[in-house]
């Protein structure tokens, strides 16, 4: 089977449409590769605006990915409370983030692509995650990583954590999992790798500082017991903006969260190749056609702030 992974698109129709040019040609790439599968892990949306949500929609369908044997996804912190837009908005955003509606934002996600959860044998019945489905010999668990608005755990809503109920749920998810099951994929949007300060500059370490508090899972460490506990081939994710695999506590992460924002003009997609119980996975980058590149350049000249990038955007 193969699945591709890709993350982080952060669609934007109002501040950045040159982004379904570049969406557009990677569904079809995908599409030609003739994959089995694709999974998505969150912010879908830049700012979780209906109007963006439906545009992808109607482009999963234009390539054949509007059904639950064909797409699988999860949700992301800008998918339930958008993200700041521009620079002005960074110390108005945690009041803006404590007047979402979290559990109704979540319902919202859903209805846009409910094809996706159409064929799950297990959904959870209080927010619809942790949900589960079963593709040939594998199991994909879709995980809500989002944590809940807090002033003080999670004020910019890009925190995440996974509720004792839905961990309860993954624990009875897995211990229930058929024996004929060859392949464990869990997927969800929040990282497990550690950030690195890159940034040399005074206001980039000060930046990398607060990411660092501002887009943590939080509780990891049960988690890493559950899935090394019950022999997880993969965890799939994205929330960090770099495209990357790792290891961390015995357990394998494939991260996609460079697909569209990564420090050059490509995109980032991955596939795993699931065969005779091995997981080969490739990380490709993809040039983009001259055209789309001049749109995106000519887009960025237009003033979008790039400060945007650095405030909390994942």
């Amino acid at each position: 089977m193969l699945i591709a992974h890709i993350s982080d698109l952060h669609l934007n129709s109002f501040y950045n449409d040159t982004i379904f040019k570049r969406i557009h040609y990677l569904l079809k790439y995908i599409s030609a590769k003739k994959v089995d599968h694709l999974i998505i892990t969150g912010d879908i949306t830049d700012n979780a605006s209906d109007k963006d949500l439906e545009i992808f929609r109607r482009m999963l369908n234009r390539f054949g990915f509007l059904n639950g044997e064909k797409v699988s996804l999860v949700i992301g912190n800008h998918d339930i409370f958008g993200g700041v837009q521009k620079a002005e908005d960074i110390f108005a955003f945690p009041e803006k983030c404590s007047t979402v509606n979290y559990k109704k934002r979540i319902n919202n996600f859903i209805s846009y692509f409910p094809e996706a959860f159409e064929n799950c044998y297990y959904l959870s019945s209080k927010d619809f995650f942790p949900y589960a489905k079963r593709i040939n010999d594998t199991l994909l668990i879709g995980i809500n990583s989002v944590a809940e608005y807090s002033k003080l755990g999670n004020p910019f809503g890009s925190n995440g954590e996974i509720s004792a109920s839905q961990f309860s749920e993954l624990f009875e998810l897995f211990k229930s999992a058929e024996k004929d099951i060859k392949y464990k994929i869990v997927m969800v949007h929040h990282h497990f790798n550690k950030l690195k300060t890159q940034s040399k500059s005074t206001f980039g370490s000060i930046w990398a500082n607060v990411e660092k508090q501002t887009m943590k899972l939080r509780n990891k460490r049960r988690l890493f017991t559950l899935f090394k506990e019950f022999d997880v081939d993969i965890v799939l994710h994205g929330h960090c903006h770099e495209s990357k695999e790792y290891f961390r506590k015995g357990t394998r992460f494939l991260n996609a969260g460079a697909t569209i924002k990564n420090n050059k003009h490509d995109i980032k997609v991955n596939f795993l190749n699931l065969a005779k119980g091995k997981i080969k996975v490739d990380l490709e980058s993809l040039s983009l056609p001259l055209k789309i590149k001049e749109d995106s350049s000519a887009s960025d000249k237009k003033g979008y702030i790039k400060l945007v990038s650095a405030a909390l955007v994942s």
